[in-house]
């Protein structure tokens, strides 16, 4: 017997069909729409047809594009790491926290970071990474007599600093997620281990984290996509007067960011178009594969 395609209740086929007009004029509509604009020349109200031009200067004639791609990688493996570890011991140490109010205090200030908005973080931050005495951490060091260092102003210290502010933000919701994962796991399963003796790292090594590992995939999944969007940060942080932020020399210009330049700062729309599908594409690949394997993963 074929399943309907609409449930029988009148109400809740409304509701439906109102949430799938809204997903396709929100969602699908601009996904297809900058698909078409990506094989055009636009600008402002004007279009011109170019078919792969677009995907042909990105690849051949566009340095700024791989360097982008680089630095958005680069970011990714030095924030992604930082993050699913990070968050782990954090998450095992405030789980391991008896009093209830005590672990809600800690979940709540780590949390707490992630919470509040990115933009005023990054302001935040841009101060503390002054690159004369002024800043925090160059007050530090040179107290300590190590001189100082130009963080955002140099670059090779620059996407190290924001992959900083990143871990920084990003690891307490990365906390609650293992958190969650951590209070699912049954009391039993230690009990018995306690019961035979074994050790904190034996009992973390072959029960708490092979339980755990579909938490650290979705971890994982979720960290991936997040760090593949990385836009705020680099812009407040690395804006400069009468300069456009990625700088220095772009050793900071992420693939979001690039596409932001060429749409809004150079009025190169169609290009910027087809940069978004080049990044659309990897990332919808990453997620169907790594949920596959969350699935994979839970089955067994």
């Amino acid at each position: 017997m074929a399943e309907r395609f609409l449930p029988k209740n009148k109400v809740a086929a409304v509701i439906l069909v109102a949430a799938a007009i809204y997903l396709a004029m929100v969602l699908w509509f601009p996904i297809l729409q900058a698909f078409a604009w990506s094989f055009t020349d636009k600008f402002m109200f004007k279009m011109s047809w170019v078919g792969l031009a677009n995907y042909r200067r990105m690849f051949t004639d566009d340095p700024l594009f791989v360097q982008s791609v680089q630095v958005t990688l680069r970011y990714m493996l030095m924030v992604l790491p930082a993050t699913a570890v990070l968050g782990l011991i954090l998450a095992v140490f405030v789980n391991a926290v008896k009093n209830v109010t005590v672990r809600g205090i800690l979940t709540a200030s780590y949390f707490l970071a992630y919470v509040i908005p990115l933009v005023a973080v990054a302001v935040v931050w841009r101060y503390m990474f002054e690159p004369s005495r002024i800043g925090l951490f160059n007050s530090i060091l040179d107290k300590f007599g190590l001189g100082t260092v130009r963080w955002l102003m140099d670059t090779q210290t620059a996407l190290p600093s924001l992959a900083i502010v990143g871990t920084w933000h990003f690891t307490g919701y990365v906390l609650i997620i293992y958190l969650a994962g951590l209070q699912t796991i049954p009391d039993v399963f230690y009990e018995a281990a306690q019961i035979d003796g074994a050790n904190r790292w034996n009992v973390f090594r072959y029960i708490t984290l092979p339980l755990l590992t579909p938490t650290i995939l979705f971890v994982i999944v979720i960290g991936t996509l997040h760090n593949m969007m990385m836009f705020t940060e680099t812009y407040v942080m690395t804006s400069q007067m009468g300069m456009l932020p990625g700088g220095p020399l772009g050793s900071t210009t992420s693939m979001v960011l690039y596409i932001w330049e060429n749409a809004f700062a150079y009025q190169k729309e169609g290009y910027a178009c087809a940069i978004s599908v080049i990044l659309f594409i990897p990332i919808n690949i990453i997620t169907i594969f790594q949920f596959r394997l969350i699935r994979a993963r839970v089955e067994y």
